[in-house]
């Protein structure tokens, strides 16, 4: 685990989650957030979009046979709810032929990783 400050006012984070490195990037545009987390052989799987005032689910995209959207989801809502801003969050985490019980460890790791992002960024 690590962090390291980026040019642009931008964060990154990363977590060792077994058969994948995790890699968690936000970087403010204005008062909002667009955030990355990837891992093992990154790709874009799911993008979610959260609003400062919403009062629903964050809409998410999510490419076809990609799984990352329930990640995508509640981190964009997390995100946007605790800091009160509109934020973007980009999910792409493949490791070929995961067990359930890595599928599970990266999971937690995401959910980790996106609580400490919340922490170094208040």
């Amino acid at each position: 685990m690590g962090n390291k400050q980026l040019p642009s006012d931008a964060l990154l984070l990363t977590r060792n989650a077994g058969s994948a490195e995790l890699r968690i990037e936000a970087t403010r545009l204005g008062r909002d957030l667009l955030v990355t987390l990837v891992g093992g052989d990154a790709h874009i799987g799911a993008v979610a979009l959260a609003g400062s005032n919403q009062r629903a689910d964050a809409p998410v995209l999510a490419v076809p046979d990609h799984r990352d959207d329930v990640i995508a989801k509640e981190a964009a809502s997390k995100i946007a709810k605790e800091f009160n801003c509109n934020c973007v969050v980009i999910v792409g985490i493949h490791v070929s032929n995961a067990s359930r019980r890595q599928i599970n460890e990266i999971v937690n790791a995401s959910f980790s990783l996106v609580d400490e992002l919340i922490e170094v960024l208040k």
